[in-house]
């Protein structure tokens, strides 16, 4: 497996050795350690969830790893942990016989599809700098992030010095950490190597909680598959488009790491819920919520809310007060309200607003006619509150449920036997329900409402894969039983074959066309369901117990997500392997030159660990005018240096002046002055305000980007020339 994933990488241009040290960190950092502490804490029920959960578990140790190494000046040593925790628990490991793990080739060929996947579908569409390309603007933030957490321990706000970050920065630790130890530079991390060990987490975690929810073996191997390669959603025709890659993201690796915390929850939660957790579990738990609580800050309500439909259910069935819900679901209030204040981030802005994540689903502006941003607008979102168009939004409503039916199906298990009674699928269910209903009540200023259900996409077919093994049980191996289920399974399969290739495309200007458009493959597909489900019961299996055909035609639905994303993985492995050119984005408002990057770069290289730069570039495209799009990061996050003044987009002030009626991409930054001084500093310099920059600002550097606006030539005698290209020119202040 490690071969493969260095052989991928070397086509992006990472030396076989640094990716090989990387992956040492990574097993050194959390898989080793977490795996050790998850059997210790929990006593181990299989190698396959001690990997799984522990890969989890691990981040939440080399976090605090790196918090006490970094503070203390020794961030390469932070291995030596990982020495002392196996010294420790040595002794217990002694003692334990665990069985080997089964299945393991199917493990293995999860992780390298897996691994295959984020390579054709994600990394290989990025290029490392400085190639000019393209990248999403958030990528420079959080690589940003990533260099100043090589250094602090709390990080500053890199675009705006002296004021304090207000953010989810967790996973920007768990990569400083990482390339601290391996030696690997912070843009190859971000870019490549954690995207890929994700990806092969997705797979380890997604098999443990499979196993564990169902009890069943041969549960793990088919939840990891999904978890880790068919995540997607339910797309049945190749127009409107739907997102393939799940939770994986490059320029959104705290949402990543939410679907990842969220599958390891599912390890001690569970075992709380069913009565089988010991102070070991409750030890690991705090430790996975204080994770989440800095990861994401959809994770800890989401959780809350789970386990207060738990802890009901729990109630109803052992009729008594479950006490042991109700401290979960205080731990995850409380952790919540405690990092609220400097963890939560780039909420500013945001509100109750029902529909409003339907601004971005197909057809919402061609039939309502609304560009309105994002919050604005009363407590429904004004292009169908305004125009009364409830019919259309409830078209909308349910494509997006049809989209999100592979994970939605997991509350078909809350009905069916077994797995009713059991409060772990109620929690879990409700997870995943909640995760898509607050999508739709809530309004972020960037469309961020949509990061509740991302953080649920991976969890959801796992408790679907995870009950439908718990109700057949061990029937499965039965003919009467396998034979109608991979009926079931070729059924919805060919049906999506074949609705993608004979349901037309048509041009949709009104409700009618929409509805037909939207749900129309949807109701070909339950029809479809339906016909399998009667022929079962009539020809194939006429005993067969009544909830077997739910599970059937549960699989039946399930089955029909694969072909759309099976043949989008095949387009995307066929481009590698033919290296077939993609664009570069150039001519986009987020492209940058080869230039502007080399000079970035060197000034990383050249730069103190405590230096200030001003800069004139605030904005995407780079050119500066009043109402520009205020996100460049690219110049804090390539170099990182602390910038005086960056783009300003994020800052908590700037988004919560949006008063819900502009765009929080065209207000003037919150610190005037900053602006008006970094402008001058580049374009009308003068020695007294590069001295007051210098002694009473703490500037050591100006960046002048040409693309970005005029620069002075005056800046020649004024300050040291210390780099220049095509592009940018870099000065030292005396």
């Amino acid at each position: 497996m490690p071969l493969v994933v260095i052989v991928l990488l070397d086509d992006l241009g990472h030396p076989a050795d640094a990716t090989a040290r990387y992956l040492a960190a990574w097993c050194v950092l959390v898989l080793l350690p977490g795996t050790l502490l998850w059997r210790t804490l929990t006593g181990g029920r299989s190698w396959a969830q001690d990997l799984g959960f522990g890969s989890v578990l691990g981040l939440a140790w080399a976090l605090g790893v790196w918090a006490v190494f970094t503070g203390l000046g020794y961030p390469r040593q932070q291995w030596m942990a990982t020495v002392g925790l196996v010294i420790a628990l040595l002794p217990l490991l002694r003692r334990r016989s665990p069985e080997p793990i089964t299945w393991l080739p199917v493990m293995v060929l999860g992780l390298v599809l897996a691994a295959v996947r984020v390579f054709v579908e994600l990394l290989r569409l990025t290029p490392l700098p400085p190639a000019p390309f393209g990248r999403h603007q958030d990528l420079w933030f959080q690589l940003g992030l990533v260099h100043a957490l090589e250094r602090h321990v709390v990080p500053p706000d890199l675009s705006a010095a002296g004021e304090p970050l207000i953010y989810h920065w967790f996973t920007n630790a768990l990569m400083a950490a990482h390339g601290q130890v391996s030696g690997v530079g912070a843009p190859e991390v971000l870019l490549h190597q954690w995207p890929m060990t994700m990806a092969l987490t997705f797979v380890l975690a997604g098999w443990a909680a499979g196993e564990l929810l169902s009890g069943t073996r041969w549960a793990g191997p088919v939840a990891g598959l999904v978890s880790g390669v068919f995540a997607g959603g339910l797309r049945l025709t190749d127009e409107p488009g739907v997102d393939m890659a799940g939770a994986l993201s490059i320029q959104g690796p705290t949402g990543t790491l939410a679907a990842v915390v969220m599958l390891g929850l599912v390890g001690p939660t569970v075992l709380i819920l069913r009565r089988q957790a010991g102070k070991g579990t409750w030890i690991a738990l705090v430790m996975l919520l204080a994770l989440a609580c800095g990861t994401k800050p959809t994770l800890l309500p989401i959780m809350a809310v789970g386990c207060a439909v738990a802890g009901v259910a729990c109630w109803l069935v052992d009729r008594r007060f479950p006490l042991r819900v109700v401290v979960l679901g205080l731990l995850c209030a409380g952790l919540f309200l405690a990092g609220a204040s400097t963890l939560t981030g780039s909420t500013g802005g945001s509100r109750i607003q029902f529909l409003a994540a339907l601004r971005v689903l197909p057809y919402y502006g061609v039939v309502t006619g609304d560009r309105s941003f994002p919050t604005y607008g009363g407590v429904v979102v004004p292009g169908i509150a305004d125009g009364g168009l409830w019919p259309f939004a409830a078209v909308l409503v349910a494509w997006y449920c049809v989209l999100s039916l592979p994970r939605l199906l997991a509350v078909v298990g809350v009905m069916l036997h077994p797995t009713r009674r059991d409060p772990a699928y109620w929690w879990a269910a409700a997870c995943v329900v909640t995760g898509a209903a607050i999508t739709l009540v809530f309004s972020h200023t960037g469309y961020s409402e949509y990061h509740f259900l991302r953080t649920v996409i991976h969890l959801g077919p796992v408790v679907v894969v995870a009950f439908v093994a718990r109700v057949l049980g061990e029937e499965v191996r039965h003919r009467k039983v396998w034979m109608p289920l991979a009926i079931s399974l070729a059924g919805g399969i060919g049906t999506a074959v074949v609705l993608k290739q004979v349901w037309p495309a048509v041009v949709v200007s009104n409700q009618k066309e929409a509805a037909l458009d939207l749900l129309g493959p949807a109701g070909v597909l339950v029809v479809a369901a339906g016909v399998s489900m009667l022929v079962i019961r009539r020809v194939v299996a006429p005993r067969h117990w009544p909830r077997a055909l739910v599970v059937y035609a549960t699989c039946f639905i399930a089955a029909s997500s694969l072909p759309a994303q099976s043949t989008y993985l095949a387009v995307a492995s066929y481009g590698a392997v033919v290296d077939r050119p993609f664009g570069t984005g150039q001519g986009t408002r987020i492209y940058l030159t080869r230039a502007e990057q080399e000079a970035m770069l060197w000034l990383h290289e050249h730069a103190g660990p405590d230096d200030v730069a001003v800069s004139n570039v605030f904005c995407m495209p780079t050119r500066y005018r009043p109402g520009c799009p205020n996100d460049a990061y690219w110049v804090s996050g390539l170099s990182g240096v602390q910038q005086y003044l960056g783009g300003w987009a994020y800052a908590p002030e700037n988004l919560a002046a949006t008063h819900h009626t502009r765009s929080y991409l065209s207000l003037p930054p919150p610190w005037p002055d900053r602006l008006q001084e970094s402008l001058d500093a580049v374009r009308r310099p003068t020695a007294e305000l590069l001295s007051q920059l210098h002694n009473e600002k703490g500037v050591d550097w100006i960046v002048a980007d040409l693309r970005a606006g005029p620069v002075s030539p005056a800046l020649e005698r004024l300050a040291v020339p210390a780099y220049a290209n095509s592009d940018v020119r870099i000065y030292r202040l005396r």
